[in-house]
């Protein structure tokens, strides 16, 4: 769940470069980012622009977008669905996005 979290925020940021997929990938991002100083830079400009961007950023958009997750959770349990992934509305479309 929370590499889930993780990696949702991270594309939110605009780095997605900075999602592993799995622990050697983990380890590379890392390095790279404890010893590439021009990397190190460039991710940090990139999260630092994104603060103006970025729904993670925007409390109010934030709090409404995890409002509705919630209620179709609450809807999916209450009509007797089994637990499955729900993305929001924006996530749909960043997805989609991603596929083009």
């Amino acid at each position: 769940m929370a590499s889930r979290i993780a990696s949702s925020q991270l594309y939110a940021l605009g780095v997605p470069e900075l999602v592993a997929k799995d622990r050697e990938d983990y380890v590379r991002i890392a390095v790279k980012l404890g010893t590439d100083r021009e990397y190190l830079s460039q991710i940090r400009a990139k999260v630092w622009k994104a603060r103006t961007t970025s729904t993670l950023f925007n409390v109010r958009q934030y709090c409404a977008d995890m409002e509705r997750l919630l209620h179709k959770m609450w809807k999916r349990y209450a009509d007797g669905l089994p637990p499955d992934h729900i993305l929001s509305d924006r996530d749909a479309l960043d997805s989609d996005e991603r596929m083009i």
